[in-house]
Parts: C-alpha cells; sequence; structure tokens
C-alpha cells in the first residue's frame, strides 16, 4: 500500500468518523430538547395543579375568586388587589397549558373559557392585559371570545 492509499484511506475514515459525529449530536440534541420540553411541561402542571390547590384549601383565596369573577367591583381594595394577583397566575397558567399540548386538553379548555366568560374577569381583564405579551393577548382574547359567544 502506497503513502498515497494511504493518506485516501485516513481521509475516508476520517469522512466517516464526522459523519457519525454529527449523528450523535443530532441525537443529543434531540435529546436535550426532549428532555427540556418535558420539564417546562412538569413546571406547567405543577403550577396548574398549585393554583387549583390554593383556590381549594384556602377559603380566603376561594372567596375571593368566587366574589371577584361574580362582580369585581363588590370587592374591597385589598381582595380587588389579591383578585387581580389570583387573575395574574390564572392567565400565566393559561398561556403554558396552551404553549404546552400535553397540558392543554378539552377539559382545560372547558375550565379557562369558564373564567374567562365571566364578569370580573373580564373588568379585570381591560386592564391586567397591559402586564402580558401581545401573543398571550390575542390567545386570551380569542377564547375569552368565543366563551362569550358560546354563553349567549
Amino acid at each position: 500500500m502506497s503513502l498515497e492509499e494511504i493518506s485516501y484511506f485516513s481521509q475516508t475514515i476520517a469522512a466517516v468518523a464526522v459523519v457519525v459525529s454529527l449523528v450523535y449530536a443530532v441525537l443529543q440534541v434531540r435529546i436535550y430538547a426532549r428532555t427540556a420540553f418535558d420539564a417546562r411541561h412538569n413546571v406547567a402542571q405543577s403550577d396548574l395543579q398549585a393554583f387549583r390547590r390554593m383556590i381549594a384549601t384556602d377559603p380566603d383565596c376561594a372567596r375571593i375568586y368566587r366574589d371577584g369573577l361574580a362582580d369585581l367591583t363588590k370587592l374591597d381594595s385589598t381582595d380587588a388587589w389579591r383578585f387581580g394577583a389570583l387573575m395574574e397566575m390564572f392567565v400565566a397558567n393559561f398561556e403554558y397549558a396552551h404553549r404546552y399540548e400535553k397540558v392543554y386538553r378539552a377539559e382545560t379548555d372547558l375550565a379557562f373559557r369558564r373564567v374567562l366568560g365571566r364578569p370580573g374577569f373580564q373588568m379585570w381583564w381591560r386592564r391586567g392585559r397591559s402586564s402580558f405579551p401581545s401573543e398571550t393577548c390575542t390567545l386570551v382574547d380569542t377564547l375569552a371570545e368565543s366563551a362569550n359567544s358560546a354563553a349567549t
């Protein structure tokens, strides 16, 4: 085997090694992306559950949530502020659920629609929407509109 043939052979081996390492890198990136998505999904699920748990276990939060959704104007200033904080958490959870399709299901959609169509939420949303990015506002507006049209 001549020196030139050895050179060609080594270049072929190097090319195969580059292809193998690129395939390996692509597989690793896919694994990382899947793991990152799963981690974000778990956080989104956890946030939804924490919100539900708070409403279910704290009578004061449950009262503010219920009364605020019915008529925001009947809450005193402190309760209205707390209602605003609850709604910010609610909209953040709504956005998470839409972003991570595994979290968003038909029953989740129905639960969100029920809240988005309530007078207290809509009154709060007119002011509260400025705290969110335009994509989230569009998403909330679209579902709220469909909740309102379904109610009529």
